[in-house]
């Protein structure tokens, strides 16, 4: 029997950017009526694409609040808040993860088009969300590193090479002949590793000459990469396959699955437990997927649109970036990480 008041009980998942979808869970909703149900997240309606009757599945609109009722024919269920990213800064163009300084500033790239080279190649933006040049003259910048060393260390897909960029904006290369450079990171001991999407990961000298470290299937877009706590690479690599996997390769360069089912995985993350963080394109659940540390549970946490990277900052936020724009979830670490 249907409740006779219909009843909004949570969203699935918490978090969202608009454009994401999201579910409405609740009791009394009459998909015989699909028609006369209407969702809002403050006084902005959404795009509803399916009802049943315990859940409504809805678009979150631009400029939505972080309150979401449901109206049938004219009549509110009770709100229930939600959180909802706001617009940090536009007219960029990431291809990887942002990269936030010891200091709580953010750096992120435009790109350009294969071969252009930009006027500005790396951003630097301030906490209050104030943009400035800050390296110039690397051809199609892609993936992103702080190094020990207290540098910016940015690839070039096109060039095929590592630029260190210090505090004087200067860009001076450190490792060529990376193929389609694209992921960085660094492990605990200081190591710098790149990506090349064609298929193989360099492990980078400390006298700057690359040795190839493992071999992984091709990327169509790119390879992102973070260390594990137990030194393990994890490695995200979209292809053109129905789904991809999230890989993890040993400290002696052993491939192994970590995590499997994505859509389309791009920048990954780790948070302090051990939790690793996907943006993934799932066609109709794109998001942000969380791996639990053993790989054994992955949940959505935030949905969204399309996004190629994300970082969390010092203050318990997370900063999510898409093809042109960053967003910003600002609430604690622990609200956003951990499930209810």
């Amino acid at each position: 029997m249907k409740s006779a008041t219909p009843e909004v009980r949570g969203v699935a998942p918490l978090h969202a950017v608009p454009g994401g979808r999201i579910a409405i869970l609740g009791s009394g909703f009459d998909p015989s009526r699909a028609h006369e149900h209407q969702v809002y997240f403050g006084d902005r309606r959404a795009l509803v694409c399916r009802v049943s009757e315990a859940q409504i599945t809805a678009v979150v609109p631009e400029g939505a609040l972080p309150e979401v009722h449901v109206s049938i024919s004219g009549a509110p269920t009770n709100p229930f808040r939600v959180s909802i990213a706001s617009t940090f800064a536009n007219d960029l163009q990431p291809v990887a993860n942002p990269v936030f300084d010891p200091s709580g500033f953010l750096y992120v790239t435009l790109s350009g088009s294969r071969g252009d080279k930009v006027p500005v190649s790396v951003f630097r933006i301030s906490e209050d969300g104030d943009v400035e040049p800050f390296a110039d003259g690397i051809v199609n910048a892609t993936g992103l590193a702080w190094g020990p060393d207290d540098h910016l260390y940015v690839s070039s897909r096109h060039e095929g090479i590592v630029y260190r960029v210090g505090m004087n904006h200067v860009a001076e290369p450190v490792a060529d002949e990376l193929g389609i450079a694209t992921g960085l990171a660094f492990d605990r001991d200081g190591i710098l590793y790149v990506g090349d999407r064609r298929g193989t990961v360099f492990r980078v000298e400390p006298n700057g000459e690359p040795r190839s470290f493992c071999h992984l299937e091709p990327s169509v877009a790119a390879y992102h990469m973070a260390f594990d706590r137990d030194g393990n690479l994890l490695v995200s690599a979209p292809s053109l396959a129905t789904t991809d996997p999230i890989y993890r390769i040993s400290p002696d360069g052993e491939v192994s699955i970590f995590a499997s089912g994505f859509g389309r995985p791009q920048g990954i993350a780790l948070d302090g437990d051990g939790n690793l963080y996907v943006a993934d394109g799932l066609i109709g659940d794109s998001g942000v997927y969380r791996v639990a540390a053993e790989g054994n549970r992955v949940e959505r946490v935030i949905a969204a649109p399309s996004l190629v990277g994300l970082a969390f900052d010092n203050a318990g936020g997370v900063l999510l970036a898409g093809a042109s724009s960053l967003f910003q979830l600002e609430l604690g670490v622990t609200g956003l990480l951990n499930p209810g």
